[in-house]
């Protein structure tokens, strides 16, 4: 029991002796450190310059996106206003040509309503009507 005391003693004391003993910090030591702190100066500016040049980069890019996105756009709406006044247009022109064949067709029926009637009491163009499938 004594030999484990002394044998702890004797290890507290040699470890109390390295943790007092002294690193010295020379001067070489500080140039050192300068010239790191330096560099990671240097590296900083340099990282900031790369990160305008990207920023720089991905604005000109995203204007040319937006340009194209503007330019399709405006294409779309044109040719949907294309396609929109050709079927006004056409529907518009074809309003009276709509209006005449109604009116021709209303003539044939009231032509072929008096043939009957006429062919009734003709029997000869009764005969023809009924060869040529018109009544």
């Amino acid at each position: 029991m004594k030999v484990k005391i002394i044998s702890i003693i004797l290890f507290l004391s040699f470890i109390s002796k390295a943790e007092t003993k002294e690193i010295p910090y020379t001067l070489d030591d500080r140039d050192r450190l300068l010239r790191v702190e330096e560099s990671i100066q240097t590296l900083n500016i340099r990282f900031d310059d790369l990160n305008s040049k990207f920023d720089s980069r991905f604005d000109s890019i995203q204007k040319q996106i937006d340009f194209s996105n503007n330019l399709m756009l405006t294409l779309i709406a044109g040719l949907l206003g294309t396609v929109i006044y050709m079927w006004w247009d056409r529907r518009a022109a074809n309003a009276p040509l709509k209006d005449a064949i109604e009116d021709e067709s209303k003539k044939t029926k009231n032509l072929i309503k008096a043939l009957k009637e006429y062919s009734d009491s003709h029997p000869e163009l009764k005969t023809i009507f009924d060869r040529a499938a018109i009544l």
